[in-house]
This record gives structure tokens, sequence and C-alpha cells, in this order.
């Protein structure tokens, strides 16, 4: 064989045969490229309304938001004639899993790989008169079983040119091949084959590699398993055999379902066997079942010796692929269904007896006396072969092909062939790629599927099967809004009118008109759901509309309330209306809604007399203010108090705290200590001073409680919480006015009440039995002023003891005079109110030595005799006389030290010290004698510059500004060259020396009074290098 490339014909190849075969194929790469101008089918008049709907016309907009689209207008069933012409007519072809295997002149076979078109194996099958008689291909493509007229069945591998005679076969007329779907490797595994005689046999073929010198072994089994009895002693033949596994389990063995098909009769076979055993044959556990009992069948009148059985299997949601639906051809038409696998079907049954066959109808061959037939047709009108995919039935006559719907059985497009290319003699399917291959004699077409499901949505809806109709067209939401549309109207006539408004509420259909047509029908609780749903489908964004339903909504929900409340049905129907109502307000995404449009739902609440809903509202809109208001207007304290603590509102505190104050003072205080800081007590004043004025005991004594917990436990020291907190201990409690101010203490800078104010209060309070404690009152107040004499004469009101301990106060005893002063008031208070003389000289004793005898005697009366003061004017004149003896003992002691004075003085004019050549000055350590010098008694010298440096720094800045200003008038002097005379210069200089000499040197600057001041002074100054000198 030769392979030609054709330059510039890219995707392009022609293969060129020997001249013996002298056969030449011309194909596309892929098979996919369409010649230039293709015949399209036709479609019946009766049927073209319903092709037409999506294929032709445009989609009408139902529904506002739809424009008007054009559907796809590609035909379903796209056919394109390949670019091949046989030599010889073709006679048989199959395609399976993009393998196409082709018999020619049924003699010579072809396999082509069509994803690699230019690798084709061309295999010589007979020779002489021997024809193929049907063409069996695996699945999977790999595998090819050729049954021959003369009885014999050749098996070819997938990597063999050499076919191999299937000597076990001999004998039997192969007329089906029930193929195992999970096979692999080079063995087929279990297979099922239908001979003519009505047997099923089971086989098992492993090919191996072709030699050089000798061919593939083939070991196989062929074993009866089942056979099919007959009157005449020979079986019909089985004209269609599948088998698939139904369920797996975990011991190995798996549940098995056998289709077998006669010309006339529908075999189904189930039961369980272990495919991987060893024991063959494998499915004589299944068929072993039905020995005694004749397996579960369908029987169609007539006889067709064509009989085809089809199975369409699906991948979706499974791994291996599952059978969904049949076709079975007949004498009388189709019989097709769908298949359920046990897991969707009733376990009741038995295994044997199980049917996995619904919804099965028989839809009869299409009237063909009005189909124009060409001269070379045949006009039998036999159906020679069918095809069956998702949604249609393809039929193939000898010169057309026609395609029925199998969900209304309707004919919807019909394909007429030219009569060049001779009658029509197969129809195929590849069922790994969907596509539908038709064969003449001398050319083969190629039908692609298109969108098939396109119009299948509206034959559901046709037949009112909505949720099928809805699966079908979830990707076109115009056709789906259709779709929504019937099915709403279906339950609406119906009476179904809450389902109808749910379908209403996810079309396009105008608001107003379906929300009219609920409200003509009176049907109010549909017409809320319709709301509902409406309301639940808008998007964040779409305020207005949210405003409009939900408002709507909540005057439905009232009225339906109102109709129930007036009926006196406190029924479930009412309680759920209200919880629908409750749930309504509450939802998340309306909160915004309500929240900008809140007074209309208030007055909404309000006209309806909905109370209950309107706190709640009020509640979820956290408008507290509101729900306080309600509650005190009824009365309702408690509940009001319980509403300001949900919140985080201080100020709704400070305005409602004045009424709650009045009626619940224990609760109210209580919930302001809970707030802690929180709450300013300034703000809360007026509502204290509200109700202290006109309330009860229990009005104040709370109020005392609170202001007690803002100055102990707040630590709060505003003057107006004190002097508020006062003015009650005042009036109301008047013991604890002096703990108080004891608690406040003595320091008038520290204490946090105004002592004017608080002086007033107690001064002002004239209760008789509260006069003692407010006294004492005074007289602390009087002493924080430090109006001790005050204090003292209000004291002595209450208690001389009380007076005696303010004229000892710590901060007089340095005041002597006022302390005395103090003594006087209470000795007066003693001699003049209590008259009582010996208490007086007891009191004199008690003072000490501030008073005398002399300072009390002016109080006492003209008419008291000398004998009651005698002792203590004896006591008085001999203390005198003890007195001047002191001090005249402190005269002569004065004389004696003035005399030693002197005495000292004369010897230290007389003394003198001895400086020696050696000597060295205490500061530079140089020699002393050098320069002039200081000398003191202490033996310590310094030479004058270096007592000026040294005790300079140490002198007092008053006594260094001094000697600073002596050091200059002395230069100054010195410098001078005026006309004043010498002994004038001479006696300022001397006395500058002088005066300078008492100012630095009047002590040593190392062991005098200087140097003794001048300890705390450091040793490194300011400018001294620190750190970096030390090291």
């Amino acid at each position: 064989m030769k392979i030609h490339f054709i330059p510039g014909r890219s995707f392009h190849s022609i293969f060129v045969f020997n001249a013996e075969s002298n056969l030449c194929l011309a194909m596309s790469s892929i098979l996919d490229q369409y010649e230039a101008t293709m015949s399209h089918g036709t479609i019946p008049d009766r049927q073209r309304s319903v092709h037409s709907n999506s294929a032709s016309s445009p989609v009408e907009p139902v529904a506002s938001g739809y424009i008007s689209a054009t559907e796809d207008q590609t035909p379903i069933f796209n056919k394109s004639k390949i670019n091949f012409k046989p030599q010889e007519p073709i006679t048989h072809l199959s395609i399976c899993n993009n393998m196409l295997c082709m018999v020619m002149a049924g003699r010579l076979l072809l396999r082509i790989n069509l994803m690699h078109p230019d690798n084709v194996d061309e295999v010589e099958i007979t020779r002489g008169d021997e024809k193929v008689y049907k063409l069996h291909f695996d699945p999977t493509g790999r595998f090819v079983l050729l049954t021959l007229t003369s009885e014999e069945t050749i098996f070819l591998s997938p990597n063999s040119r050499k076919p191999k005679s299937l000597h076990k076969f001999k004998g039997h007329k192969i007329e089906s091949v029930g193929w195992c779907h999970t096979a692999t490797g080079n063995t087929t595994g279990a297979v099922l084959v239908g001979t003519s005689w009505g047997l099923i046999m089971e086989c098992s073929i492993e090919a191996g590699e072709d030699t050089k010198f000798f061919g593939g072994s083939v070991d196989q089994y062929f074993k009866q398993v089942y056979k099919f009895a007959s009157s005449n002693g020979r079986g019909d033949p089985v004209t269609g055999l599948e088998y698939f596994c139904t369920a797996s389990k975990q011991d190995g063995k798996n549940d098995y379902c056998i289709f077998a098909a006669t010309p006339n009769k529908l075999y189904q076979f189930s039961g369980t066997m272990s495919p991987n055993s060893g024991e063959v044959p494998v499915f004589q556990a299944v068929f072993s079942l039905y020995i005694n009992t004749p397996p579960r069948h369908i029987q169609i009148p007539g006889i067709r010796d064509n009989s085809q059985l089809i199975l369409l299997y699906s991948s979706k949601g499974s791994t291996v692929p599952v059978p969904t639906q049949f076709a079975w051809m007949t004498a009388e038409g189709v019989y097709i269904g769908e298949i359920k696998l046990p897991s969707m079907v009733e376990t009741s049954t038995s295994i044997q007896q199980r049917s996995l066959i619904t919804n099965a109808r028989l839809v009869h061959y299409p009237d063909t006396a009005a189909d124009n037939t060409n001269p070379f047709a045949d006009n039998s009108g036999e159906v020679l072969n069918i095809v069956l995919t998702e949604f249609h039935l393809l039929l193939l006559y000898s010169d057309r092909l026609k395609v029925i719907c199998s969900l209304n059985e309707q004919l919807i497009f019909e394909d007429v062939y030219s009569s060049r290319y001779g009658q029509l003699r197969g129809l195929v399917k590849d069922p790994a790629q969907g596509t539908i291959w038709t064969y003449t004699d001398g050319a083969v077409f190629k039908y692609k599927v298109v969108k098939e499901s396109r119009d299948v949505w509206q034959m559901y809806l046709d037949m009112g099967k909505f949720d099928l109709a809805r699966e079908h067209c979830r990707d076109n939401p115009a056709n789906l809004d259709k779709v929504l549309t019937r099915q709403a109207e279906h339950e609406f006539s119906k009476g179904q009118y809450q389902e109808s408004a749910l379908y209403y509420a996810i079309t396009q259909n105008c608001f107003e008109d379906v929300a009219l047509k609920f409200l003509r029908a009176g049907k109010e609780v549909a017409l809320r759901a319709y709301l509902q749903k409406k309301l639940s489908n808008l998007k964040a964004g779409e305020t207005t509309q949210m405003t409009m339903l939900s408002t709507w909504l909540v005057e439905l929900y009232l009225n339906q309330i109102g109709k129930l409340s007036e009926a006196h049905r406190e029924s479930q129907e009412l309680n759920k209306c209200r919880e629908n109502l409750k749930n309504l307000l509450a939802q998340v995404k309306l909160k915004e809604c309500f929240q900008e449009n809140r007074n209309t739902i208030y007055d909404l609440l309000i006209s309806h007399s909905d109370i209950e809903d309107y706190v709640f509202f009020a509640v979820l809109m956290q408008d507290y203010e509101r729900v306080v208001n309600h509650h005190i207007q009824n009365e309702d304290y408690t509940s009001a108090l319980d509403a300001l603590r949900k919140q985080n509102s201080v100020p709704l505190y400070y305005k409602f705290s004045p009424v709650l104050m009045q009626h619940i003072p224990q609760t109210t205080v209580n919930a302001w200590i809970q707030l802690g800081r929180r709450i300013d007590p300034r703000h809360i004043i007026p509502s204290l001073v509200n109700c202290t004025e006109r309330g009860s005991e229990t009005h104040w004594m709370e109020a005392i409680r609170y202001l007690e917990f803002c100055t102990t436990e707040l630590e709060c020291s505003d003057p107006a919480i004190h002097n508020y907190l006062l003015s009650l201990y005042a009036k109301h409690v008047p013991n604890s006015v002096i703990s108080y101010l004891r608690g406040q203490g003595d320091d008038s800078s520290e204490i946090c009440y105004d002592v004017k104010y608080a002086l007033r209060l107690c001064l002002g309070n004239k209760d008789p039995s509260a006069r003692d404690t407010l006294h004492q009152a005074c007289v602390h107040i009087y002493t924080v002023m430090a109006l001790y004499e005050e204090a003292v004469n209000m004291a002595l009101k209450v208690d001389v003891e009380l007076a005696k301990s303010i004229a000892d106060r710590r901060e007089l005893e340095e005041d002597e005079e006022t302390r005395r002063k103090l003594w006087l008031c209470i000795a007066k208070h003693i001699v003049q109110e209590d008259k009582d003389i010996k208490r007086a000289m007891k009191f004199l004793q008690e003072s000490g030595d501030l008073l005398k005898i002399e300072d009390i005697l002016p109080f006492f009366p003209d008419f008291v005799t000398i004998d009651h003061f005698k002792d203590a004017l004896c006591e008085s004149l001999a203390e005198y006389n003890k007195h001047i003896d002191q001090l005249k003992d402190e005269m002569n002691e004065a004389t004696s030290s003035a005399h030693s004075i002197r005495a000292n003085i004369q010897e230290t004019r007389n003394r003198h010290l001895v400086v020696g050549g050696t000597d060295r000055c205490k500061s530079c350590d140089k020699l002393l004698l050098t320069r002039a010098f200081y000398l003191f008694p202490c033996q310590h010298a310094f030479h004058n510059d270096c007592m000026w440096k040294d005790a300079r720094p140490l002198l007092i800045d008053s006594k260094r500004d001094l000697a600073d200003r002596l050091q200059q008038k002395l230069l100054t002097l010195n410098l001078s060259n005026d006309s004043t005379s010498k002994e004038e210069r001479k006696t300022s200089r001397q006395k500058l020396i002088k005066d300078l000499d008492e100012t630095i040197a009047n002590e040593c600057v190392l062991c005098g009074e200087i140097a003794v001041r001048s300890i705390d002074t450091p040793f490194l100054d300011e400018t001294f290098g620190g750190e970096e000198t030390w090291s």
C-alpha cells in the first residue's frame, strides 16, 4: 500500500491503494469536513410546525425583561457526505469508538482509525463465492467478528491483519453478539452470542501477537447457556443480545441483566454471578434460574426476520456506562422504553421475576403511502435499520431517513437521498462519539447531532411534564420562563393557588397582572405567597422594590390578623399568621428598608391596633424610646425599664428616669448601679430631686443609696453630687451628716462638698431632735474653714470637751495667741454659764501656761469673795517668785560668761604662732614664705591667692558678691594714679584689705563652719569630664 500526501491540503490526506485493489479512498483527517454543498433533510408539512418552533421562528418575549432572540437554526441532524468513493459496493459498515470497519463486495475489510486516518488496515476476508453475512464490532472498537454465509465465523484482533477462523463456532450462524463492555487487554471477556437456531452461547476469545511464520493463537471456549424452545424443534433466531451489570456486591458477586430479542419476542434474564470466579461459562448461574421457569418476555404480533435490539448507554454519574433506554424493532413498529436499575425499582420481587423496563410503548412506523420514491427505491416501505438517541428514533428506508421524536412519537425530520448514490444499505451509530452514519453501495454519509435537546422542553411542556421541561431549558432563561408561566397557569386552573403563586414569582411576568389576577380571585393567601417569593428573589440593591413588597405584605398580614381576631378565633391559623408577620419584620435583608420606612410601618400597625407587633417592630428597629413610651403609657413601668436595659442609649435613661423613679424607685436605682460609670450622676439629679421632694421614705432612701454608691464606689468628686447627698442627710438622716463630714476629712483642698452650703444646711435645720448632731457638724465645718473661734463657740453649745479638743488642735500648736484666745472663750463659758468656781480653777490647771488667774478674774462676778481664789492667788504669787529667782540666776550666769569671754579675748590678742621655713600652703602644697599668707589658730596656713580660690566658692551669694566688689576696688586702687595723697590711699587700701580678710578669711576653709556648710557640695562639678576622665 502506498500513502501519498497532497501538498497544500492541511488536515486532509488521500490514500491511494495498489492497482490490484483498484480502490481510491479520500477521507478527511477527523471526518468532520463537510462537502461544499450538502443536502439538508426536509420536514413533512404535517410536522413542520413542531420543528419550526425552535428552528426557524424567533422566540417571543413572554415577559418583561427578555428581548427577542433567535434560536440556533442549525438542523439537529446535520448531514455531510464523506469524500470517499469505493471501487466495489459497500455491503457492511460499523463504527465504534472512532474505529470504522467496512466490508466491500462481501470479501475485503477496511479498518480505519478516524483519529488517524492515515493508518488503514486492509484485510482480505474470503475468496471464491463466500461472502460476509454479518459484521459484529466490539463497542471498544478493537475486536471484529465476521459471520460468513458458509456459517463460518472469523475473528480479527486489534493489531492483526490476519483473520482467524473460530473452529468451535463452525455450524452456527451468528445472528447477534452481546459484547463485554469492561473487557481490557487482548481478551474479549465473557461474550454472549445468539444463533439462528435460537441458541445463546458463551465464549471468550484471547488474541496473541502475529509472528512471521505462524499466525497468532486463539484460546477460546464456546458453550451453550440457553436455548429458546420452539414447536418445530428449531428455536427462533436470536436477533438481538445485550447484557449489563445492574448492581455490585461486596462478596465479588454482581447482579446482571440480559436482554435477548427474537423476531417477535423480547426476553429479560436477571441473576447473580461472579465474573472472576474462573468457572466457565460464567453466565450459567444466571440462565440456570430459568430451566424450569420461563423468563419474562414481551411478545409483539407478527414476524420480522431482521429484528434489531438497541440499548442506549449513558455515563452520567457512573464510571461504567449503564443503559437508560432500549429500542426493539418489530413487525408492528419499534418498541421503546426506559431501563431502571434495581435501586430505582421495587426490590420485593425475586431477581428472576424483576422487570427493569418502564414507560414502554410501541411506536408505529410512519405512513409511507405518500412518500415519493425514486425508481431505484424499494417500494415495500420496509425499515432496514433503526438508531436510538436520547430523544429521537431514526428509521432507515431504502431511499430516505426518517426521524421520530420518542417523546411525542411525531415525525420531525425526513432526509430523502438521491438515486445517484444507490439504495441505502445500513444505519449505524458510534456509541462512544454519538455520531450517526448511513451508507449506500457507493457512498458514506455522516450525521452530526447538534443540540438534540433544544426542542425537548417544548414537547415536555405540551405533555404537561413541567419538571422535565424545566430540566431541559435551564440554559435558556426565556424558555424557562415560558415553562414556569405555563406551570403557574396550570396550577391556578387546578385551584392550587399557593403553588401557582410560587411559580409566578420566579417568572418575568408583569407584576401588576399577576397581583391583580390573585386579587380578582380573592386569594390573599396565595398573593402573600407570591409577594413573599418575589421579595426573597430581589437583590440587595433593589431597595425600592423591597420597600414596596414588604409594606404590602405587612398590610396583607395585618388585614388577615384583623379578620381572624374579629371572629374571636384564637386558632392555630391566627398564631401562624402572627408568626409569619414577625418573621417578615425580622428579616435581616429588609432591615435597612424597614429602617428608612419605619414610620409607615408604625402607622400601619397603629391603624390596625396591633400593639403587640408594634412593640415587636420597635424593638427590632432598636427604637427603644417608642417602646418605653408605650409601656409607660400603659403604666407597665417594669417592662419599660426592661426595654431600657436592652439598649445602649444612656440619654434614654436620663429622659425616662424621672417617671420610673416615681413608680419603681428601687428597681430604677438598681439599673443605675448596674450601668456604673456609663451613666453620669449629674444628669440623674433632676430625677432624684423630683422624687424626693414629693415622694415617700422609699424614694429618698433609694436616692441616698444611689448617691452613696456614686461617692464611694464610683469615687465621684462632683460637688453637686456631694452637696445633694449632704442635703438629703441633713433633711432625712441627720445622724449620717457628721460621719459623712468626718469621712471627707479636714483638709479644705480635698473635700468634695461646698463648706458654706453645708454650713447653711446644718444651721438651717430647726429640728430639735437633730440639733446636737447638726451642731457637731457645724463645729467640724468651722474647723475645716479654719474659723476656730466660731467652732469653739458652737462646740460650747454641745460639749465643753469638744471645745477643748478644738483649742488643742495640732495646727494651733505654734499659734499661742490663738490658742490663748480659744481657752479664754472656754473659760468665760465655764465661769459665766456654769458659774462653777471649782471647775474654773480646775480648768485653769488644764490650760497649762496659757492662762493665769488674772486672765479669768474679770469673768467672775463682783460678789465673789477672795476666799474662793486664795489658793489660786497664793500659787500664782509663789510661781511669780520662783520665776523671779530663775531670772536672777540667769543674770548671774550671763555676767560670769561675759567675764570669761573678755579674758579669752585678751589671751587671744597675746597669742602667737611660729612659721617655719619648710611650712607649706595647705592648698597648693608650696612653701608658705614665698608670698603673703594667712595663718589660722588651727595651724592651717594658705597663700592669699590660694585662700581666695578655695574660700570664694564656699561663700554664700551675698558674701561672694561683697568679696568680688572688694577685690575689684582693691585692684582699681592699686592701678590708679590720681592726685589722692599717699596717706589716703594707704588708709583706703588697709580698710579694703581688712574688709576682704573679714569676708574670706574669717574662718579656716578646712575646719571652720564654712567647711561644714559645704558638706553637701558634690566633689565633681558639671565641668568635670565624667567617665572619660575616670577612664
